[in-house]
Protein backbone atom coordinates (compact mmCIF):
# COMPACT_ATOMS: atom_id res chain seq x y z
CA UNK A 1 0.00 0.00 0.00
CA UNK A 2 1.23 3.24 -0.93
CA UNK A 3 1.43 6.22 1.91
CA UNK A 4 2.48 9.19 0.02
CA UNK A 5 -0.71 10.91 1.29
CA UNK A 6 0.69 10.09 5.29
CA UNK A 7 0.13 12.93 7.49
CA UNK A 8 3.21 13.69 10.01
CA UNK A 9 2.39 16.55 13.14
CA UNK A 10 6.10 18.42 13.35
CA UNK A 11 5.89 20.84 16.44
CA UNK A 12 8.64 23.47 16.17
CA UNK A 13 7.86 24.68 19.19
CA UNK A 14 8.34 21.21 21.06
CA UNK A 15 11.36 20.49 23.32
CA UNK A 16 11.81 17.31 21.30
CA UNK A 17 14.03 17.56 18.54
CA UNK A 18 12.20 17.00 14.98
CA UNK A 19 13.82 14.11 14.09
CA UNK A 20 12.73 12.58 17.60
CA UNK A 21 9.01 13.59 16.52
CA UNK A 22 9.27 11.74 13.57
CA UNK A 23 10.94 8.69 14.45
CA UNK A 24 8.47 8.14 17.55
CA UNK A 25 5.58 8.97 15.14
CA UNK A 26 6.31 6.32 13.03
CA UNK A 27 6.67 3.93 15.70
CA UNK A 28 2.97 4.71 16.80
CA UNK A 29 1.57 3.98 13.34
CA UNK A 30 3.08 1.02 13.17
CA UNK A 31 2.26 0.07 16.46
CA UNK A 32 -1.34 0.81 15.96
CA UNK A 33 -1.49 -0.77 12.80
CA UNK A 34 -1.96 2.08 10.40
CA UNK A 35 1.21 1.00 8.86
CA UNK A 36 1.69 -2.64 8.09
CA UNK A 37 4.33 -4.73 6.90
CA UNK A 38 5.09 -3.97 3.07
CA UNK A 39 3.59 -0.74 3.33
CA UNK A 40 5.38 2.33 2.06
CA UNK A 41 6.04 5.45 3.18
CA UNK A 42 6.90 8.87 1.34
CA UNK A 43 10.10 9.89 -0.11
CA UNK A 44 12.69 12.12 1.82
CA UNK A 45 11.72 14.39 -0.95
CA UNK A 46 8.04 14.49 -0.37
CA UNK A 47 7.85 14.75 3.02
CA UNK A 48 10.69 17.57 3.43
CA UNK A 49 9.12 19.48 0.75
CA UNK A 50 5.45 18.84 2.78
CA UNK A 51 6.85 19.74 5.67
CA UNK A 52 9.15 22.66 5.35
CA UNK A 53 11.72 20.72 7.02
CA UNK A 54 15.75 19.36 5.91
CA UNK A 55 15.81 16.15 3.43
CA UNK A 56 18.73 15.16 5.83
CA UNK A 57 16.33 15.20 9.03
CA UNK A 58 13.98 12.78 7.27
CA UNK A 59 16.94 10.26 5.52
CA UNK A 60 18.09 10.00 9.45
CA UNK A 61 14.84 8.66 10.72
CA UNK A 62 14.49 6.33 7.88
CA UNK A 63 17.93 5.02 8.43
CA UNK A 64 17.42 5.05 12.76
CA UNK A 65 14.61 2.82 11.94
CA UNK A 66 16.25 0.43 9.16
CA UNK A 67 18.76 -0.14 11.80
CA UNK A 68 16.11 -1.20 14.46
CA UNK A 69 14.64 -3.12 11.94
CA UNK A 70 11.50 -1.46 11.35
CA UNK A 71 12.11 -0.42 8.07
CA UNK A 72 13.77 -1.49 4.34
CA UNK A 73 15.04 0.89 2.37
CA UNK A 74 15.94 -0.68 -1.31
CA UNK A 75 16.97 1.46 -4.42
CA UNK A 76 13.78 1.43 -6.91
CA UNK A 77 11.39 0.24 -4.00
CA UNK A 78 11.73 3.29 -1.57
CA UNK A 79 11.30 2.84 2.14
CA UNK A 80 8.78 -0.05 3.03
CA UNK A 81 7.47 -1.34 6.37
CA UNK A 82 9.79 -4.45 7.38
CA UNK A 83 7.96 -7.84 7.20
CA UNK A 84 5.00 -9.24 9.37
CA UNK A 85 7.81 -11.71 11.50
CA UNK A 86 9.98 -8.10 12.55
CA UNK A 87 6.85 -6.16 13.09
CA UNK A 88 5.46 -8.39 15.70
CA UNK A 89 8.37 -9.13 17.30
CA UNK A 90 8.44 -5.47 17.58
CA UNK A 91 4.90 -5.13 19.26
CA UNK A 92 5.94 -7.74 21.16
CA UNK A 93 8.92 -6.13 22.60
CA UNK A 94 7.12 -2.68 23.04
CA UNK A 95 4.03 -3.50 24.45
CA UNK A 96 3.41 -0.06 25.85
CA UNK A 97 1.59 1.73 23.23
CA UNK A 98 -2.11 1.01 24.54
CA UNK A 99 -0.73 2.17 28.63
CA UNK A 100 0.58 5.09 26.87
CA UNK A 101 -2.72 6.08 25.58
CA UNK A 102 -4.74 5.87 28.36
CA UNK A 103 -2.77 7.56 30.18
CA UNK A 104 -2.62 10.19 27.91
CA UNK A 105 -6.41 10.34 27.92
CA UNK A 106 -6.81 10.19 31.17
CA UNK A 107 -4.72 13.20 31.19
CA UNK A 108 -6.87 15.21 29.08
CA UNK A 109 -9.90 14.00 30.68
CA UNK A 110 -8.65 15.81 33.57
CA UNK A 111 -7.61 19.11 32.26
CA UNK A 112 -4.04 18.62 32.51
CA UNK A 113 -1.81 19.83 29.58
CA UNK A 114 -0.82 16.26 28.18
CA UNK A 115 2.94 17.40 27.12
CA UNK A 116 3.68 19.02 30.75
CA UNK A 117 2.60 15.43 32.18
CA UNK A 118 4.84 14.07 29.81
CA UNK A 119 7.92 16.05 30.39
CA UNK A 120 7.14 16.41 34.12
CA UNK A 121 7.55 12.26 34.20
CA UNK A 122 10.61 12.36 32.41
CA UNK A 123 12.31 14.50 34.61
CA UNK A 124 11.18 12.89 37.61
CA UNK A 125 12.75 9.83 36.13
CA UNK A 126 15.66 12.13 35.68
CA UNK A 127 15.62 13.52 39.02
CA UNK A 128 14.69 10.01 40.94
CA UNK A 129 14.46 7.06 38.69
CA UNK A 130 12.61 4.50 38.82
CA UNK A 131 9.88 4.78 41.64
CA UNK A 132 10.33 1.59 43.22
CA UNK A 133 12.94 -1.02 42.84
CA UNK A 134 12.21 -3.90 40.72
CA UNK A 135 12.23 -7.22 41.67
CA UNK A 136 14.37 -9.44 39.75
CA UNK A 137 12.32 -11.98 37.71
CA UNK A 138 13.47 -15.69 36.98
CA UNK A 139 12.21 -17.84 34.45
CA UNK A 140 12.58 -21.18 34.99
CA UNK A 141 12.33 -23.16 31.07
CA UNK A 142 11.30 -26.52 31.04
CA UNK A 143 13.34 -27.53 34.06
CA UNK A 144 12.26 -30.78 35.04
CA UNK A 145 15.69 -32.38 36.59
CA UNK A 146 16.92 -32.28 40.47
CA UNK A 147 19.48 -29.96 39.21
CA UNK A 148 17.31 -27.12 38.25
CA UNK A 149 15.21 -27.04 41.28
CA UNK A 150 18.23 -27.06 43.29
CA UNK A 151 18.93 -23.54 42.18
CA UNK A 152 15.08 -22.80 41.85
CA UNK A 153 14.81 -23.41 45.67
CA UNK A 154 18.29 -21.46 46.35
CA UNK A 155 16.41 -18.00 44.68
CA UNK A 156 13.51 -18.59 47.13
CA UNK A 157 15.98 -18.95 49.78
CA UNK A 158 17.96 -15.95 49.15
CA UNK A 159 16.16 -13.08 47.65
CA UNK A 160 12.96 -11.76 47.19
CA UNK A 161 12.78 -12.21 43.25
CA UNK A 162 9.85 -12.98 41.28
CA UNK A 163 9.98 -16.74 39.91
CA UNK A 164 7.54 -18.26 36.91
CA UNK A 165 8.37 -21.58 35.33
CA UNK A 166 6.92 -22.80 31.91
CA UNK A 167 6.97 -25.54 29.84
CA UNK A 168 8.24 -25.39 26.00
CA UNK A 169 5.02 -27.27 25.27
CA UNK A 170 3.32 -24.17 26.14
CA UNK A 171 1.24 -22.33 23.35
CA UNK A 172 4.14 -20.16 21.38
CA UNK A 173 2.57 -16.62 22.63
CA UNK A 174 2.12 -17.55 25.86
CA UNK A 175 6.37 -18.69 25.82
CA UNK A 176 7.10 -15.11 23.65
CA UNK A 177 4.99 -13.31 26.64
CA UNK A 178 6.58 -15.13 29.29
CA UNK A 179 10.03 -14.59 27.91
CA UNK A 180 9.37 -10.29 27.71
CA UNK A 181 7.93 -10.54 31.05
CA UNK A 182 11.46 -11.79 32.30
CA UNK A 183 15.09 -10.88 33.18
CA UNK A 184 16.56 -13.93 33.50
CA UNK A 185 16.30 -17.25 32.02
CA UNK A 186 17.45 -20.74 34.20
CA UNK A 187 17.16 -23.73 31.61
CA UNK A 188 19.02 -27.17 31.05
CA UNK A 189 21.79 -27.92 28.70
CA UNK A 190 19.58 -29.74 26.66
CA UNK A 191 17.20 -27.48 25.84
CA UNK A 192 18.98 -24.45 25.66
CA UNK A 193 19.07 -24.21 21.83
CA UNK A 194 15.15 -24.47 21.57
CA UNK A 195 14.83 -21.79 24.57
CA UNK A 196 17.74 -19.47 22.79
CA UNK A 197 15.10 -18.98 19.81
CA UNK A 198 12.26 -17.20 22.20
CA UNK A 199 15.37 -15.57 24.30
CA UNK A 200 17.31 -13.94 21.74
CA UNK A 201 15.25 -11.51 19.89
CA UNK A 202 13.76 -10.39 23.21
CA UNK A 203 17.82 -10.06 24.68
CA UNK A 204 17.15 -11.87 27.19
CA UNK A 205 20.05 -13.53 29.52
CA UNK A 206 20.08 -17.44 29.59
CA UNK A 207 21.42 -19.36 32.49
CA UNK A 208 22.24 -22.73 31.71
CA UNK A 209 21.79 -25.15 34.26
CA UNK A 210 25.02 -27.14 33.72
CA UNK A 211 27.70 -25.22 32.50
CA UNK A 212 29.91 -24.33 34.93
CA UNK A 213 30.08 -20.87 33.77
CA UNK A 214 26.79 -20.14 33.86
CA UNK A 215 25.71 -21.41 37.30
CA UNK A 216 29.26 -19.11 38.34
CA UNK A 217 27.17 -16.29 36.92
CA UNK A 218 23.51 -17.48 38.44
CA UNK A 219 25.36 -17.22 41.87
CA UNK A 220 26.80 -14.17 41.17
CA UNK A 221 23.02 -12.70 40.27
CA UNK A 222 22.39 -13.91 44.15
CA UNK A 223 24.38 -12.22 46.18
CA UNK A 224 23.22 -8.94 48.10
CA UNK A 225 23.12 -5.84 45.79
Amino acid sequence: MEHSDLLFTIDSRSPLPINVQMKEQIKWLIGKDLLKPGDTLPSTNQLADRLSINRNTIQWVYSQLKEEGLLTIQKGRGTQVADQAKIEQFKRNNPYFGFVEKMIKEAYEAGYPTENVLLSGFAYMQLFGQPLKKKKRYLFFECKSSSCFFYLDEIKRTTDADIQTIDISSPEEMLHDAVRNTDVIVTTLDQADSVKRFAEPAHKTVITVGSANDVSLLFNMLRPQ
